[in-house]
């Protein structure tokens, strides 16, 4: 098979969690022997491929995905998707924004046979590939999609997590048994939220992520209201040792999002060896059992107790050994390519 993979133009411009997954089941389908190619609009054909891969339901991948179909190219499409009320209400600051996505929302709860971009792309693809029985479940509430056209393929961890040293971040920074949050810097992340909750706490808190382009103004709030206790260290590549040091040398990883789907860098954190607190929405449950604290987004009082009972509570292997077992990438890579070839 000759796959072309494809992500929106603007993607890697703030890479996250969507990013990760596209680029290392690119990495590990490779180790398996797949030829996979990134699509170069400016110098490829569709027709020289058996199967175009798209990562994410967003609306400027729609005339591609359209093309393919056109021309008999089978599509799959990683739908990176979650719509709820919290999505809609919290995931953009501006009230223009936000009263889009509620409307939308509304219509998709309301309506769910209404017309749209998203709709028609989820159905051109020939097989969707949701992270979660959740998020599948929403594909065939909203967008009508059919049973039979989705295959749950979960997010996935790199091995080499489990093998950070602890020393290397703690010699670089002077700290350890801290908590610490990985992400984008945005709305939807919650940041600021954490760093009210963290207020008065004695543990450090340690941000690793840089604003989104069009967040920078929350990202000084969530600077604002900082206190001496709190580090902002910026952007760490997925792959930067420093970043698999800070997991392995931090006591708690803290993510209140509004939600996640499941928090890519809460199973980097858990298989380091970290204790978790992760926001209830999304589909966070689905990955980490009752080995994780939950906290309620929307209360600062719920994310403050949540860290105060996971920095008091003992280490457990328990959700390391459940992420071995369920999440590597090799085990992700096998799934996606048993779905490739079903459909060809």
């Amino acid at each position: 098979m000759a796959i072309y993979f494809y992500v929106y133009p603007s993607a890697f411009q703030n890479p996250g969690g969507g990013e990760v997954q596209l680029l290392k089941t690119k990495e590990f389908l490779e180790r398996r022997g797949q030829s996979i190619a990134f699509y170069d609009q400016w110098k490829d054909k569709l027709k020289r491929g058996d199967l175009l891969h798209v990562f994410g339901s967003v609306k400027y991948c729609h005339g591609l995905m359209r093309t393919a179909k056109e021309i008999g190219v089978k599509v799959v499409l990683s739908t990176i998707s979650w719509s709820d009320w919290p999505s809609a209400l919290y995931t953009y600051p501006d009230l223009k924004q936000r009263t889009l996505n509620i409307l939308r929302h509304t219509a998709k709860v309301c309506f769910p046979w209404t017309p749209s971009l998203r709709k028609d792309m989820m159905q051109l693809a020939d097989l969707l590939m949701p992270n979660s029985q959740a998020e599948a479940d929403q594909l065939t509430q909203f967008f009508q999609i059919k049973r039979e056209r989705i295959r749950v393929i979960p997010n996935g961890v790199d091995a080499q997590y489990e093998k950070g040293n602890p020393e290397l971040f703690s010699q670089r920074y002077g700290l350890k048994d801290f908590f610490l949050c990985v992400g984008r810097i945005e709305p939807r992340k919650n940041q600021l939220a954490l760093i009210r909750a963290h207020r008065g706490m004695e543990r450090p808190l340690v941000l690793i992520g840089e604003a989104v382009s069009r967040y920078q103004d929350y990202e000084t709030m969530c600077r604002r209201e900082a206190g001496s206790n709190l580090h902002f260290l910026g952007y760490l590549a997925n792959d930067s040792e420093l970043l698999h040091s800070a997991y392995a040398a931090c006591d708690t990883f803290v993510l209140p999002s509004w939600f996640e789907t499941p928090g890519l860098a809460a199973l980097e954190a858990g298989l380091a060896g970290a204790k978790i607190v992760i926001t209830q929405g999304g589909s966070t449950r689905e990955y980490f059992g009752e080995d994780v604290q939950y906290a309620d987004p929307h209360k600062i009082s719920s994310i403050r107790a949540a860290m105060t009972s996971s920095g008091n509570a003992s280490r457990s292997n328990r959700l390391k050994e459940r992420i071995r077992q369920n999440y590597l990438w090799e085990k992700v890579a096998e799934k996606v390519a048993e779905g490739y070839a079903e459909l060809l």
